[in-house]
């Protein structure tokens, strides 16, 4: 067997897939995954429907709108679902005393671990394909591009890496899969919701005589859905509801939010000036860019992308750390072997 098959398939994997698939809870979750996905979009679209009745050549995109509570929504799905498959994949061993049989074997712990993450997220990637066909009913009421659904479904899937890699890691740390299961959720939920939460708390301030948009508090990038609605309307990602636009004191200039994630500046007084040194009220540009900060210039999702897979190095680390029963350091092997010779 070659190296990379070996790397996809270990007897780890192979264990888990069959003892996944043999029991009615699967179907049943893949089942109501596909209703709940395809439920949401009906009542979305009936609902855009019904209130653009009227509006003739001024009604909503339905393919940009539906897609966006489709990818939304599909997120909090997984935000429920990759903790519960990955919580209790090491703990679960420990209290079915089954994890000494692990260790005798020939497998090396960083296999476990990765024939247990491995198992988990091919059952993720299977509801993200089930979910496809509802996804390309988007492509029937057009503005929704091949590359935006290609684009939220690699965000969605690295945000259920990361929270399946935490998973994983509370498994390895704590012994009770109960215990492993609600610090699973509480992590899983203060990256999702609880970044964005922080940004409607905290926003940034913004200085009305900066040159350029503010952007909003770099811990808000953790969540996935900041990127999954930047890509899914081509627009800044719900920047308005994560800055405040103070007033200006100098000047007499104050500053209000515009649609897009832009500001507009107006005179209160005959010394108000531009960022460009230009009297009376002005404008900063908007764009789909993180336009100041850390990550100036990143796209939302790159900058998701970084801090997500940051945090599955170190819960990888610590699970293959943490899980074998004798755990020498660097420096003690050394010593060891030194002394044995």
């Amino acid at each position: 067997m070659s190296t990379v098959l070996a790397a996809f398939w270990n007897p780890i994997v192979a264990k888990e897939y069959r003892s996944r698939m043999r029991t009615w809870r699967s179907p049943l979750a893949m089942m109501i995954y596909v209703v709940l996905i395809a439920g949401l979009g009906y009542l979305m679209f009936s609902s855009m429907v019904g209130s653009s009745n009227g509006l003739g050549a001024q009604a909503p995109n339905y393919g940009q709108q539906l897609f966006k509570y489709l990818v939304v929504f599909q997120m909090i799905l997984i935000t429920f679902i990759a903790p519960a498959l990955t919580a209790g994949a090491i703990s679960s061993e420990r209290e079915r005393q089954t994890i000494d049989l692990l260790f005798v074997t020939r497998i090396a712990p960083f296999s476990i671990i990765w024939g247990k993450l491995l198992a988990s997220m091919s059952f993720v990637v299977l509801l993200l394909l089930l979910s496809v066909p509802i996804f390309s009913l988007v492509f029937l009421f057009g503005g929704v591009e091949l590359d935006q659904v290609l684009y939220c479904f690699l965000i969605t899937l690295v945000a259920a890496l990361t929270l399946g890699l935490i998973g994983v890691a509370f498994s390895t740390l704590l012994r009770r899969t109960l215990a492993a299961t609600v610090a699973s959720y509480v992590s899983a939920f203060a990256i999702v919701f609880g970044t964005l939460g922080y940004g409607l708390i905290l926003p940034t301030i913004i200085d009305p005589k900066s040159p350029s948009n503010t952007a909003p508090p770099a811990v808000t990038y953790l969540s996935p859905i900041m990127p999954l609605v930047a890509v899914a309307t081509n627009a800044p990602p719900l920047t308005s509801y994560f800055v405040r636009y103070g007033y200006s004191n100098q000047g007499g200039s104050y500053c209000t939010a515009i649609p897009g994630g832009g500001m507009a500046c107006s005179s209160s007084g005959p010394m108000a000036i531009g960022p460009n040194g230009a009297k009376g009220p002005y404008e900063q540009p908007t764009g789909n860019a993180i336009p100041s900060g850390l990550f100036q210039g990143w796209q939302y999702w790159q900058a998701t992308g970084a801090f997500q897979l940051a945090i599955c190095l170190v819960a990888l680390l610590v699970s293959a750390v943490l899980l074998p029963p004798v755990r020498r350091l660097p420096w003690r092997r050394g010593r060891a072997a030194a002394v044995a010779a």
